[in-house]
């Protein structure tokens, strides 16, 4: 056995320093061969190894402390352990918990995860970053993957989150539905004067939010017209300045849309502001449902979007698709279902104020 390496504390008094505890170690521990413990340590679900065997070694190096060398792991592999995300802006809590969801699948497996945010860098930049890195795969989260150049994305282990599936595999939330269930709430409170608030952006989940929102008004013979339809940035700002806009109408809604949450918790600032009476006066649905919306006050309502479920299924699949033989990546790439999306009622909705007094 090699020697302790010796260094040097605060006082300049040399220490031993401990050796790093190896496969053999945990070998030794565990009373079974170095290529076992190797086995069952790279976590190879093909690996023919009973339970209690496995067990024991985990426990072993466990016990031991014994840490994976990733570096030489990587090198005896060709795979750098390491996935990127690309998400389009971190001040909105649904793409953090998005990120979270796909670290903790990422971890478990013994990936790490490089987040990258397009916000004030282009998304090209971060893909390129990271394919310099040599990242073994990268999820895409609504940053209009479908329009990136065609060769930067060849021969990239893709997986899209909440973008149209079309070349790549990828798993999204039901945003055409999630529309669909703000309206169909709204009406069955008895309104009929909508607004929508949400950006104009190539981020598809959004559009089709707004889709599945203004189709089911239509097929209740409903139109939305342009001024209802205020395009604002998907932020609290960009809400207060959507609502500051609906409120000026000669005939101004009852309900409103909002995009996301933020835009919502915007909007609901400004009916405060301006002493329109949620939701006696004015009915706001959101969309995501992230922590804040039960915080306001009123609390939101909101069609909740399951966004760690969504980045924990967007990392199996990358993840599979890494160890996938040919045969199985043709599997792997079909389109995935959608998560569906649910109704969440709170404090911001209720029959419009004619009703009330009815």
């Amino acid at each position: 056995m090699a020697p302790a390496r010796r260094t040097s504390d605060l006082r300049g008094v040399e220490q031993p320093r401990a050796r790093k505890v190896t496969t053999h170690d945990v070998a030794k521990r565990a009373g079974v061969s170095q290529p076992t413990v190797s086995l069952v340590l790279s976590k190879n679900v093909r690996a023919r190894v009973s339970a209690e065997t496995r067990e024991r070694v985990l426990r072993a190096a466990e016990e031991l402390g014994y840490v994976p060398n990733v570096v030489a792991r990587s090198l005896v592999r060709s795979r750098s352990y390491a996935i990127g995300v690309i998400v389009p802006d971190l001040r909105n809590p649904f793409f953090a918990e998005v990120v979270s969801g796909a670290e903790r699948v990422a971890s478990e497996e013994g990936y790490a995860v490089l987040l990258c945010e397009t916000r004030e860098i282009p998304r090209e930049r971060h893909m390129q970053a990271l394919l310099e890195r040599q990242v073994d795969g990268i999820m895409v989260d609504a940053v209009g993957a479908a329009s990136m150049p065609e060769p930067m994305l060849a021969g990239v282990n893709l997986v899209l989150i909440d973008e149209p599936p079309d070349r790549w595999p990828g798993v999204a939330s039901d945003a055409v539905g999630a529309g669909r269930l703000a309206a169909e709430h709204l009406l069955s409170l008895g309104h009929t004067k909508f607004g929508f608030l949400g950006p104009a952006t190539n981020i598809h989940a959004i559009r089709m939010r707004e889709r599945g929102f203004v189709a089911a008004l239509a097929a209740k013979g409903i139109r939305m017209t342009s001024a209802s339809m205020r395009r604002v940035p998907a932020t609290a700002a960009g809400g207060q300045v959507g609502m500051h806009a609906l409120l000026a109408l000669p005939e101004r809604p009852t309900a409103v849309f909002c995009s996301n949450d933020l835009v919502a918790a915007g909007a609901l600032k400004v009916c405060s502001l301006e002493k329109v009476r949620v939701p006696d006066e004015m009915s706001i649905v959101g969309c995501d449902d992230i922590e804040l919306a039960s915080l306001l006050i009123p609390s939101l309502t909101t069609i909740a979007i399951p966004a760690r479920e969504l980045g924990a299924r967007a990392a199996r699949l990358l993840l599979q698709g890494l160890t996938a033989s040919a045969s199985e990546q043709k599997v792997a790439n079909r389109p995935q279902r959608t998560i569906a999306s649910r109704l969440v009622v709170r404090g911001t909705t209720a029959p419009p104020r004619s009703e009330n007094k009815g």
